[in-house]
Order: structure tokens, then C-alpha cells, then sequence
């Protein structure tokens, strides 16, 4: 019996490694292929959005009205009390330049803005507006000015101490507080003016620097501090550039004297903290409000004097205060600086506006520095 033919051999299989391999590969290729296909899906959806929204704008464009911008019809058309008790940077668009614009129906451009005082409770209560002066055309400007950096209880509350116990008060919490950051930086800049360049250090640099931020912060970020305070931080200390800058301070922070201080002046009460109210008026200032207009004029009367407790018969007159000589206000021990003590008491401002009250002629170059006008 011859043996059985040899069967022929298998051939040898593909190494695991290599099957691996081959489905790695074969994964790869599908999702390269996947991701190509979904990177141009998505290249065409964007394309078609974007042309959907091209063609839709220049058709809607040509046949529809563009309604005006907010930029426009969010501005206030009124300077009036609700304009004033908000912040200027809830108008759409307002700060968009260096100064802000002003209401539509007012002639000006405002250079600064109506700082709102939540703590007052003359105004925040309804009774009075945030410039509350408007009987006397000639002298309400002047006199709202004043609304500006202090409270209504220093001019129109009791009280005759020489000089008046006034303290600052923050306009964000009502609390007491020290000088603002603007007065304090403009008194910084005119002692660090009177220092030779070569004494000039950074830590001085520093310390200007800080103090001009705290006052843009407050002035809501005015842009021209915001600006002056980063090229005194960008210069260095002592340099020409650094004494130039000083000199443009010197012009520039008064501007921003007219309330644009983050809080104002009010009278002190006995404890310490500002009086900013009448005490304990709640109820008759909310009866006055809800009956005011059918009152007869004796009710009238009587309930104001009740809605006043404290009120005197007579305001302050300008020359109470701005004089070098039995002035109420101690403005040196408030804060100011020297420079600006100066300008508060011997304002040629403040000598017209006497003028104006007593009847006699407003005469501009007497304003300006100019000669007397002749007798006639």
C-alpha cells in the first residue's frame, strides 16, 4: 500500500500587526473623507447664509425705510428733571466722542455731565428737581451750578456757625468721605509744578497717576482724564514731557470742577455723618405729593412748613461764602486746593452775579478784566 499524496500547504496568514495596521488605515482614509466632506457642507451653508443675508439686506434696504438708529432716538429730547437723575452713559451711544452730546432740544454741546445724586432727598423725593432753581432767568444758572457740587441743606438749611460744619459725601452711598480725587490731584499737580525736574521721582509719578485714575473712575470715565492720566503714566518722571504734561493738568482738571467730583458737599450732622434730609418729614412730604394740587393755599403753607422743619427764611447769599474774609465755608480744610481757594473767593463771576441781583447793569468786560464801563 503506497502512502497518501502530501496536502498542500496553507499559505501563510497576514500578521495581526499587519490587519491592525490595515484597519487603522482604512479608519483614517473614511474619516479624513468624513472630514473633508464636512468641512465643505459647512463651507457651503456659511457661503449661502452669507448670501442669503446679502441679497436680503439689499432688497429690504431698497424697497423698506431704514428706521432711525438708537443712537438717535435714544437720546433724550428734554434736559428735563428724569434726564438728569440718570448716568450718561444709559444713552445709547453718548460717549461715542470726547464730549457728550446733549439732548435734542438743547442748544449747547454739554462738555461734562450731571453727576445724579441718589441720597438727596430733596430731589430724589419728587419735590424738586436735580437743578431745582428756575424762578430767576438772570441767576438760576448760576445758582443750579451750585446743585452740582453740594447739597441743598448748605445754602437753605438752618444754622449760622462761622464757618459751617460741612463734610463730603459719596453720591454712590450717601456715607461721609474725604476730598475727592480730583481736588486732590489738581493740589498734586500744582506742588509737584513747583519742584525742579530733576527732583521728581516715580513713587511722586505713582501717586499722581493713582489719583488722576480714582477721579476718571468717578467721572465716568471721562475720556480726556482717561487720556491725561495714561500719558503722565507713560512718560517719566521728571522728564520735559512729564513738566509739559503738568502744565496741560493745570488748564485741563478745572474743567471738571462743576460737579464732576463722584460726591458733594453737605452740612455735618452732630454724630458725623451729612445731613441730607429733613427729619422725620416722610409722611408729610408723601401727603404733599399725593394732595398737593387740592390743597387750598393755608393747607398748602402749613404742610410745607412741615414738609421744612429746617428751612431758612432767607437762602445764602453768593458774598457769604465767596469772600477771603468771613467766608461760611473753610474750603482750605474741605480739601481745595490753594489755587482754587483763591478762584472761589475772588471770583469775577460771583461780582456780576451780585450785580444782576441788586438791578444794576451786566457788563461783560468787567467780567473778562476789561475797564469799568464810563459814568454816565
Amino acid at each position: 500500500m503506497t502512502d497518501a499524496a502530501p496536502k498542500p500547504a496553507r499559505p501563510p496568514g497576514r500578521p495581526p500587526g499587519e490587519v491592525l495596521r490595515g484597519m487603522l488605515r482604512a479608519i483614517g482614509r473614511a474619516a479624513a473623507s468624513l472630514i473633508r466632506r464636512a468641512y465643505a457642507l459647512a463651507l457651503i451653508v456659511v457661503v449661502l447664509g452669507l448670501s442669503w443675508r446679502a441679497l436680503r439686506y439689499l432688497v429690504v434696504s431698497l424697497i423698506f425705510a431704514a428706521p432711525p438708529p438708537p443712537q438717535i432716538t435714544q437720546l433724550p429730547t428734554r434736559l428735563g428733571g428724569d434726564v438728569l437723575r440718570t448716568r450718561q452713559r444709559e444713552f445709547a451711544g453718548v460717549v461715542a466722542t470726547e464730549h457728550a452730546r446733549s439732548p435734542l432740544a438743547h442748544y449747547h454741546r454739554l462738555d461734562g455731565w450731571f453727576q445724579p445724586d441718589r441720597f438727596n432727598d430733596c430731589t430724589r423725593s419728587g419735590c424738586h428737581a436735580p437743578l431745582p432753581h428756575a424762578q430767576r432767568k438772570e441767576v438760576r444758572a448760576f445758582l443750579n451750578m451750585h446743585a452740582t457740587s453740594m447739597h441743598c441743606g448748605v445754602c437753605h438749611m438752618q444754622g449760622d456757625e462761622t464757618p459751617l460744619p460741612l463734610t463730603w459725601y459719596e453720591l454712590e452711598n450717601g456715607q461721609a468721605c474725604g476730598p475727592p480725587p480730583l481736588l486732590r490731584a489738581y493740589a498734586r499737580v500744582d506742588a509737584l509744578a513747583a519742584h525742579p525736574a530733576g527732583e521728581l521721582t516715580r513713587a511722586q509719578q505713582g501717586d499722581l497717576v493713582a489719583l488722576l485714575r480714582a477721579a476718571t473712575r468717578v467721572a465716568n470715565d471721562e475720556p480726556s482724564l482717561a487720556g491725561l492720566t495714561e500719558h503722565f503714566a507713560a512718560v517719566r518722571a521728571g522728564s520735559e514731557e512729564f513738566l509739559r504734561l503738568l502744565d496741560v493738568a493745570r488748564h485741563t482738571l478745572p474743567r471738571f470742577f462743576r460737579g464732576e467730583y463722584g460726591a458733594k458737599l453737605a452740612r455735618r450732622g452732630a454724630d458725623g455723618p451729612p445731613h441730607l434730609a429733613h427729619p422725620h418729614t416722610a409722611a408729610a412730604v408723601r401727603q404733599y405729593l399725593a394732595q398737593g394740587g387740592g390743597l387750598s393755599r393755608e393747607e398748602r403753607e402749613r404742610l410745607l412748613a412741615e414738609v421744612h422743619p429746617l428751612r431758612r427764611e432767607k437762602s445764602r447769599t453768593c458774598a457769604e461764602c465767596h469772600s477771603a474774609e468771613g467766608s461760611l465755608i473753610d474750603f482750605a480744610a474741605l480739601g481745595y486746593p490753594l489755587r482754587r481757594v483763591r478762584d472761589l473767593q475772588k471770583n469775577p463771576v460771583v461780582q456780576q452775579v451780585m450785580r444782576i441781583e441788586s438791578g444794576e447793569p451786566f457788563y461783560l468786560p468787567g467780567v473778562l478784566g476789561g475797564d469799568a464801563p464810563p459814568g454816565p
